[in-house]
Order: structure tokens, then sequence, then C-alpha cells
């Protein structure tokens, strides 16, 4: 069977485009896990010297496309203290999304108070993250430090 090209014009012309206006509103934030919650959660009750926990907590939320996870991990002092409400934990460990290192480094160093912002990356963090797949990659975690 022969079709000539006017034919086909013809066909396309008959197709009409549909477009399709939700109502409700797109959602374009990825879902924060329950886990990670708990950890936020903690952080926004965490205060001391320049470190705002719960502006750091809706900075970071409101930042949640530049960063996969983030945790601040407590030391062995805590025991002795946490009766009387102290948790001694300075640094704040961000694990970021690929290609936002720059605009999370940026983000942090601006608003964050922190005194010291370093990546680990390569074999370190390799380490730390127990996985191959960042050994050659320098900018794999963000350790923000609070004096």
């Amino acid at each position: 069977m022969t079709t000539n090209k006017k034919d086909e014009r013809k066909k396309r012309s008959d197709v009409k485009p549909t477009f399709i206006i939700s109502t409700s509103p797109q959602q374009t934030s990825k879902k924060i896990s329950e886990a990670q919650k708990i950890q936020l959660d903690v952080i926004a009750h965490t205060n001391f010297n320049f470190f705002e926990g719960k502006k750091i907590v809706a900075l970071l939320k409101e930042n949640h496309r530049m960063w996969r996870a983030v945790l601040m991990p407590l030391d062995l002092m805590s025991l002795r203290d946490m009766e009387d409400g102290k948790w001694h934990a300075d640094t704040l460990y961000i694990y970021p999304e690929d290609g936002c290192q720059l605009q999370l480094e940026e983000l942090v160093k601006e608003q964050f108070d922190a005194d010291e912002a370093e990546w680990i990356g390569g074999s370190n963090a390799m380490d730390m993250l127990g996985t191959t797949e960042v050994e050659h990659s320098s900018q794999v975690i963000l350790a923000v430090w609070w004096d």
C-alpha cells in the first residue's frame, strides 16, 4: 500500500494535542525518610555557640534537593551529660546530591555560621560510607564544624 505525502500531512493535522492542567500542585521535592526526620528533629533541638539547630534544619529542608542525607553523630561524652540535656555533637555531615556540591558548600558558608566546612573524599569517604563507588571523588561528604 502506498501513501503519498499529502495523505500523511492530512493525517498529522487531524491529531489534536491534549494539555492536562492539574488542579493539585505538583510535588517537586523528594520525600524525607522517617529515619532522616528523626535526625533532623534531634538537630533542631541542638543549640550551642553559633549553632542554631532550628535554623539549620529549616535551611536543610528548604534545600533538600541538594542533599541525600545529613547526620550529626554524638561523641561518647554525651553519655555523661545526656541526663543534663547536653548533646555533644559539633560536626554535621552532609551527603550531597550529585552536581550540587558547590551550591551546598555556598549555602553552608553563607548561612550556617559554622567555624569550618570541608570536603571529605577519596578513600576517607569510601571508608566512612562503606562503598567503593566514591573512591575517585573529592567532594563526597561535606563536614561542617562548630567550635
